[in-house]
Order: C-alpha cells, then sequence, then structure tokens
C-alpha cells in the first residue's frame, strides 16, 4: 500500500471515528425529559398499549403498583391514561405526561388485557430525587411478546428543574 492511499484511509478512519463520536453525544442530547412516556414494540405483531393512573401518593405503597399518601394534584393528573397501537419495531414517547413531584401509581394493558403476574404495574415518580437526574417510563413489549415496564434515568429535568 502506498503512503498516500495509506494516508487516505486513515484520514477516513478518523472521519468516522468523530462522526461517530457526535452522533454519540447528539442521542445522549435527545433524551426526552422527566415525566416521559414511550411506548417500545420489539415483537413482530402490531400490539395496543395503553397506560392508565391508578392513585397518585406520597410514597411508594406496601403492595406492588399502589402509592401512600394523598397529594395535592391537578385532577387531571390523578386521572391520566394514554394509549396507542404500535406497529413492530416502533417506539412513540411522549413529553411532560406526569408532571408532579409525586408517586403515581400505573396500571398497562397490551391488546386490551393486563399482563400476567402483575407485570403491568408499577409505582413511579418522575421527578429527581437525591440527583440531578429525573425519570421516564415506559411500556415494552419485547421480541418474545412479552410485557414489562421500564424507568429509565434522563439529565433532562424537563418541568422539574430549578
Amino acid at each position: 500500500m502506498s503512503s498516500t492511499t495509506r494516508r487516505s484511509v486513515l484520514a477516513a478512519l478518523s472521519s468516522a471515528a468523530v462522526v461517530a463520536t457526535a452522533g454519540c453525544s447528539s442521542i445522549r442530547a435527545d433524551d426526552p425529559p422527566a415525566g416521559s412516556l414511550r411506548f417500545v414494540n420489539d415483537d413482530d405483531v402490531p400490539h395496543t398499549i395503553t397506560m392508565g393512573v391508578t392513585g397518585v401518593g406520597d410514597e411508594p405503597g406496601d403492595g406492588t403498583g399502589t402509592v401512600d399518601g394523598d397529594p395535592v394534584v391537578p385532577p387531571a393528573q390523578r386521572n391520566l391514561t394514554a394509549g396507542t397501537s404500535i406497529e413492530p419495531g416502533e417506539s412513540s414517547t411522549y413529553e411532560s405526561v406526569f408532571t408532579e413531584p409525586v408517586w403515581y401509581a400505573v396500571r398497562f394493558t397490551v391488546d386490551g388485557r393486563e399482563p400476567e403476574n402483575q407485570t403491568g404495574v408499577t409505582a413511579f415518580r418522575p421527578s429527581p430525587t437525591d440527583s440531578a437526574a429525573g425519570n421516564t417510563l415506559a411500556g415494552k413489549i419485547y421480541e418474545s411478546g412479552e410485557f414489562s415496564w421500564v424507568v429509565s434515568s434522563t439529565d433532562d429535568a424537563g418541568s422539574f428543574g430549578e
């Protein structure tokens, strides 16, 4: 290989590395804000996923997907519902769904049915607690067709930022 060709290859690889690094940082910058809701379908068939708030509280309760306390929140936050029909391999994100710094009792359904073994219920807090990071909630259908909820942290505190 001549030195000119070697330099061309090295220059191309350097450019690719810069582009790959830039892509990683832009993905991080696109984190949804705290309080966002996401639906994900990694299965090979379409599904309908719904989420409903069954209660709000000051803290998580003793039971799965329960909360304790009676915080003051707008009525709309006590009765939140959202749903979507989602194609295979697709996802949908909705920002600022959960707007209050409380615990939400949440129940998911898939195709009109509750997932088995209470995998569709959780208690979720979107606002930052001990750190600056907030949380997002996702309802996810895996390649196996199994459902689970997923809580992810985000550096974007959204409306919870100071």
